[in-house]
C-alpha cells in the first residue's frame, strides 16, 4: 500500500512539473533544455520564449511579430496575422471606413470648443503595405508624413484644401482608432498653421502633437493600454511625452497657441514652460513679429476670464436622449470622462448624470460624487 502512494504522489509532481515547463510561443513544442530565446510579444508587451527554429522563421505575425505557424490569416500583400490577431485586425473596408467616420465624430465632440478638423474634404482610403509605400515614390511626398501606418497629402484644390487621407488595413483596432486621429490633426495642421510657421515648426513636435490628440481620443474612450502603446513608441523621439506635460500645466488651448505662433521649434525637454513663447503679429506693423516671453504673454492675456476655482455647472443643453452639460470650460455627455479647467490646474472627472438643472460628478480617484446646479445667471 505505502509503494502505491509513494507511486501515486510520484505522478502527481511529475504532473505538475510537466505543467510548469515553459512551451515555445512559435510552435507549441516543449522547451526542456538547450537554448532559449526570448521576444516581446509587441500587442501584449508580454515576455514569450522560443526555441532556436522558431527564434529563425521570417513568418512572423504582422501585429504581435512572433512566428507564425498554423491557423494564420495571409494578407494580399503578403503579411501574416496569428489566429488570435486576426480576429481584431480591421480586414473589411467598410468597417474600416466606420470606424475612421466614428474617430472623426468622437474628435469633433471631444475638441469642439478647441479647434475644427476637416471632414467633408478629406478622401479616406485604406489600403495595404504596397499601396502606402508606393506613395513615397511620388515625387514631391519625401516631406509628408512618413508613418508607415499611415499618410495624408494636403493640396489646395479650387480655393481650399483637399486631403487624401490612406490608412494601413489590418491594424489593431484601437491602433486603427489612433492612427486615424493621428492623420486627421496632419489635416488640421494644413489648414490652420501658417507655411512660415510650418518652417520652424520642428518635424518631432508636428508628429508629437499629432501623437497627443490621438491619446486625448484614447483617454476620452479609457483605452488604457493604446495610450501606453502611443507613449512607449519612439517615434516623436520625446516630444508626445513633453506634449502630454504642457497638456496637463496649461490646456489644450495653450498647446494651439504654440503649434500656431510659437518661438521654437520642439518642445523643451528641460522646461515645457515654452510652449508659452509665443509670436504676436503686429496689426499695424503688416507681417512684423516679435517674441513673446511668458511675463509678456501672462500680461497679453490678463484680461481673458481666469478658471474658476471649483466645479461650475455652467450650462445644460437638455434632450431626452442626448442631454448635454457644460462644465467649467468642457461640454460632456452622460458617463463621458474628461479633464477641465480648475485654477491653474487640470482636474480629471466624469459626469455621471445629467438633468434638467443639475449634473452629477465625481473626481477621477475619489469615491464620491457631487451634485453641481445650474447658477441663477
Amino acid at each position: 500500500m505505502r509503494v502505491i502512494l509513494l507511486l501515486i504522489a510520484g505522478l502527481v509532481f511529475a504532473s505538475a512539473a510537466r505543467a510548469e515547463v515553459e512551451h515555445c510561443a512559435g510552435c507549441g513544442i516543449e522547451l526542456l533544455n538547450g537554448t532559449v530565446y526570448v521576444v516581446t510579444d509587441t500587442v501584449t508587451t508580454e515576455k514569450k520564449q522560443l526555441c532556436p527554429a522558431c527564434s529563425k522563421s521570417v513568418e512572423v505575425c504582422f501585429q504581435c511579430g512572433l512566428p507564425v505557424k498554423t491557423n494564420q490569416t495571409t494578407l494580399p500583400d503578403g503579411r501574416l496575422l496569428c489566429e488570435r490577431d486576426a480576429k481584431n485586425a480591421m480586414l473589411d473596408p467598410d468597417e474600416a471606413k466606420k470606424v475612421c467616420d466614428d474617430v472623426k465624430d468622437s474628435l469633433d465632440r471631444l475638441l469642439s470648443r478647441f479647434m475644427t478638423l476637416p471632414g467633408t474634404n478629406v478622401e479616406t482610403a485604406v489600403v495595404d503595405r504596397v499601396n502606402i509605400l508606393q506613395l513615397f515614390k511620388v515625387p514631391g511626398n519625401d516631406f509628408q508624413c512618413p508613418m508607415v501606418l499611415g499618410y495624408i497629402q494636403s493640396k489646395p484644390r479650387q480655393g481650399r484644401f483637399h486631403h487624401d487621407m490612406s490608412l494601413l488595413s489590418a491594424l489593431p483596432k484601437s491602433q486603427f482608432k489612433a492612427v486615424c486621429a493621428h492623420e486627421f490633426t496632419h489635416a488640421w495642421q494644413a489648414e490652420n498653421i501658417s507655411a512660415q510657421r510650418m518652417r520652424t515648426l520642428g518635424h518631432d513636435a508636428s508628429e508629437g502633437f499629432c501623437e497627443l490628440i490621438a491619446w486625448l481620443l484614447m483617454d476620452s474612450q479609457h483605452d488604457e493600454a493604446e495610450m501606453a502603446t502611443i507613449r512607449r513608441n519612439n517615434y516623436t523621439r520625446g516630444q508626445i511625452d513633453l506634449f502630454i506635460d504642457a497638456y496637463n500645466r496649461y490646456g489644450l488651448n495653450e498647446v494651439i497657441d504654440w503649434m500656431k505662433y510659437g518661438v521654437d521649434a520642439v518642445l523643451n525637454k528641460d522646461d515645457v514652460n515654452n510652449v508659452r513663447r509665443i509670436e504676436i503679429v503686429s496689426r499695424t506693423q503688416d507681417s512684423r513679429t516679435r517674441e513673446t516671453t511668458a511675463a509678456e504673454y501672462a500680461s497679453l492675456t490678463a484680461n481673458t476670464p481666469a478658471a474658476p476655482e471649483t466645479l461650475i455647472l455652467r450650462g445644460i443643453t437638455w434632450t431626452r436622449n442626448h442631454p448635454l452639460a457644460l462644465i467649467n470650460d468642457r461640454t460632456f455627455e452622460t458617463q463621458e470622462r474628461g479633464r477641465v479647467h480648475v485654477g491653474n490646474t487640470n482636474l480629471l472627472i466624469r459626469c455621471l448624470q445629467i438633468s434638467t438643472n443639475f449634473a452629477i460628478v465625481q473626481v477621477d480617484g475619489t469615491p464620491a460624487s457631487q451634485t453641481l446646479f445650474l447658477q441663477d445667471n
